[in-house]
C-alpha cells in the first residue's frame, strides 16, 4: 500500500456503509480490485472491506491508479 492512501478508519467505513452523503468531500474511497474512486454516499455495490483504500482528494487517488467512479463522479462538483 502508498502512503497517499490508508485503510479505512471506522468512521469512514461507517459512512461508506451508510453511504453518509455528510462526509462526501472529508475523504474519498478507492477500490482495490476494480481501481475505481468513490465518494462515501455512492450507490454502487459495496466492495469487501478489505479491498478498500481511503485518500484526502481524488488527486490523490488518481495518482496512485485508480479512475473516476461513472455513478457517483467524484472528480465532479456535488450537485446535491
Amino acid at each position: 500500500m502508498r502512503p497517499e492512501t490508508s485503510p479505512p478508519t471506522p468512521a469512514q467505513w461507517q459512512a461508506i456503509h451508510a453511504r453518509d452523503a455528510k462526509r462526501d468531500g472529508l475523504f474519498f474511497y478507492g477500490v482495490l480490485s476494480t481501481r475505481i474512486v468513490c465518494r462515501p454516499s455512492c450507490a454502487s455495490r459495496p466492495a469487501r472491506p478489505e479491498s478498500v483504500v481511503c485518500c484526502e482528494t481524488v488527486a490523490q487517488a488518481k495518482a496512485q491508479g485508480f479512475r473516476a467512479c461513472l455513478r457517483c463522479r467524484p472528480d465532479q462538483p456535488a450537485t446535491w
